[in-house]
């Protein structure tokens, strides 16, 4: 356990710079470990070239690449607007899933061994007034439908057959919009699809949104077999059935991650800790919230190696 040192990563596009300024800001504080959620955002056309440029300049600032994003693959489409039955064949899907495959081609360039994705919007979650919002929150998470949870299924079979062609771990996002916004939810998906290129990108902020209020202490051992990264930022809930919180600098808002840092520090565990921001400041940009975001973990983590 002496011996245990925390992996702090970067969540480079949220700095709000382009790629090279996102790196030197990583380099700047420390960040060995980087990750963006689209390749369009790091270069305007893929092709080899560009995104070897991507891992050139990466290298060049000590980054380590651990994730990409696959462009908000699943992300935007409401799971029951799906047909289970035709579901391979319908555009929105078939789209997002293109995107997932190209972004798996270039994870392999650049030898990265980790794509993100999303797994679908609840139903009427991006029409006007959130619908299925109070009952995912009175719910801890909402209740995944049968119908539902086989749609899910049969649409991370077909990824894990890509992710076997190409020799790349899938990662869950654990967004509060999504149906694996829980770490319960998690757990139950990647549990019942039963392969091992499923992983979890933790966010213990959003499992809070989702009503989840032990997420620092059971749901870290939900995620703990499938655990790849964690998701960092903060936020206070003021009134979850109304999704009322705001973001705050990391320390300030209701997550534990005092308890967080020590699970990962107990069980050793091999993640790593990606810094995010989402707050905002008057006359600050993304890259002032990074720093502030990156001194406080760093005191945390202090803390929690000065064993308190």
């Amino acid at each position: 356990m002496s011996n245990y040192r925390f992996k702090l990563g970067m969540d480079l596009q949220m700095t709000g710079l382009p790629l090279n300024g996102a790196l030197s800001l990583a380099e700047e504080l420390g960040a060995k470990y980087g990750w963006f959620g689209d390749l369009h955002w790091a270069v305007s056309e893929v092709t080899d070239a560009t995104i070897n440029g991507i891992g050139e300049l990466a290298a060049r600032h000590g980054v380590k690449l651990f994730l990409i994003g696959a462009g908000g693959a699943f992300s935007k489409i409401h799971l029951a607007d799906l047909v289970l039955e035709t579901l391979p064949d319908q555009p929105e899907f078939r789209r997002d899933f293109n995107r997932l495959i190209q972004t798996m081609q270039a994870a392999n360039r650049l030898e990265v061994d980790s794509v993100l994705v999303y797994t679908f919007a609840w139903p009427g979650e991006y029409s006007a007034g959130k619908p299925t919002w109070p009952m995912r929150w009175l719910t801890r998470g909402g209740v995944i439908a049968n119908v539902d949870m086989e749609k899910l299924l049969k649409v991370f079979s077909l990824v894990v057959e890509q992710a076997e062609k190409y020799n790349i771990n899938i990662v869950l996002g654990n967004l509060p919009w999504h149906y694996t916004n829980t770490t319960s939810h998690c757990r139950q998906l990647i549990e019942q699809l039963g392969s091992k290129r499923i992983k979890i990108m933790w966010h213990p902020s959003d499992n809070l949104t989702s009503g989840e209020s032990d997420s620092a202490t059971a749901g870290f051992i939900n995620v703990r077999p499938f655990l790849h990264s964690l998701h960092v930022k903060d936020l206070r809930v003021i009134n979850g059935l109304n999704l009322n919180f705001e973001y705050c600098p990391i320390g300030e808002g209701d997550v534990d991650y005092l308890t967080v840092l020590r699970n990962l520090r107990d069980h050793c565990t091999d993640a790593v800790f990606a810094v995010a921001t989402h707050f905002t400041l008057p006359d600050a940009d993304g890259a002032d919230t990074m720093r502030i975001n990156f001194s406080n973990i760093k005191s945390l983590i202090s803390q929690v190696e000065a064993g308190r």
